[in-house]
């Protein structure tokens, strides 16, 4: 029996939400690997036990990042494709604006403010899954 329990306890329960994501066989896998690990993290007795505990609560924490990678590329989603708008627009009047002239000048400020809000809209997304399957959120 360990001596933290809890932290055993926990520990599960983060690397199952965590494996919640993951390809159900992925999932399993993965799920029997970590936990096999926390054991041997909490019954460290070179360590205090609240240090045996957070160790191996950070260990769990850690297993998100690696989860991550392993999680399959996302669809291609055609709603995606609505965030470039604002880089498509600044583009269309970079390239027919004079830029002589009031219009010019509105027309360039115009378009360096979508080009700013394209920025934003485009930088990249954690992705949400929901019943398996993958969209941007």
């Amino acid at each position: 029996m360990s001596r933290t329990p809890w932290a055993l306890r926990a520990g599960e329960f983060i690397l199952r939400r965590i494996c919640r994501g993951l390809p159900a066989e992925q999932a399993e896998d993965c799920f029997a690997e970590w936990a096999a690990e926390l054991p041997a993290i909490c019954d460290d007795e070179a360590l205090p036990r609240w240090r045996a505990s957070t160790r191996a609560l950070a260990y769990c924490l850690g297993q998100r990042r690696t989860a991550g990678f392993l999680m399959p590329p996302p669809d291609d989603d055609s709603a995606e494709m609505l965030r470039a708008a604002p880089l498509i627009a600044a583009a269309l009047i970079f390239a027919f604006d004079d830029s002589h002239g009031l219009v010019g000048d509105i027309g360039t400020y115009t378009a360096e403010l979508l080009s700013v809000i394209a920025v934003f809209t485009l930088r990249p997304r954690r992705t949400k899954r929901k019943n398996g399957s993958r969209g941007s959120g």
